[in-house]
């Protein structure tokens, strides 16, 4: 029978799977035209050390995406592109594989950040977005893959519908830069 935990850790549904990949425009390719998965959206985010860091300590760093639906699930590809991640690590370690699954989990990322602390979790690697309150981490499950917390403000009309159409992928080709 199942615990549930009683720590203040009680997470909902996955919003996406993350697979840590060499080559993100590759491996999507691949997935789509073999497993019948995309069209897949490309993004590129940079980090600066002020808004980035690995285990505590301030570190920029770049991320290549690539984004598809499968049913309710995004699956999300990443590769490291530039800069030490947890990412080359991990693909140093175990190769290409899951990586972490995503939940949001709404409050401002400090909050969370110090929930999941006080019950024994340590972020790996965290993102602040432009407005620090909000961004994303990585949180060792002790499990065989991370988990990542999602604080993003609560978005409103175009926001969502940016969103929306970014997740949901063009229409035809397997891969296409995001319009951002």
């Amino acid at each position: 029978m199942p615990r549930i935990p009683t720590g203040g850790i009680l997470l909902g549904d996955v919003s996406h799977v993350g697979i840590a990949v060499f080559d993100v425009e590759e491996t999507a390719t691949a997935m789509a035209e073999s497993l019948g998965i995309g069209p897949f959206r490309l993004r590129e985010i940079h980090t600066p050390r002020e808004r980035g860091s690995i285990r505590g300590e301030p570190r920029a760093y770049t991320l290549r995406f690539a984004y598809a639906r499968s049913g309710p699930v995004t699956v999300e590809l990443i590769a490291p592109a530039g800069g030490e991640t947890i990412y080359d690590e991990f693909l140093r370690e175990r190769g290409p594989g899951l990586h972490h699954l995503g939940y949001p989990v709404g409050g401002l990322l400090d909050e969370e950040l110090e929930r999941w602390e006080e019950a024994g979790y340590r972020a790996d690697m965290v993102h602040r977005r432009d407005d620090p309150r909000y961004g994303w981490a990585y949180l060792d499950t002790g499990l065989g893959f991370l988990a990542e917390i999602l604080c993003d403000p609560p978005l409103g009309w175009w926001e969502s519908r940016t969103l929306a159409r970014d997740l949901a992928g063009p229409l035809g080709a397997h891969l296409r830069p995001s319009e951002e």
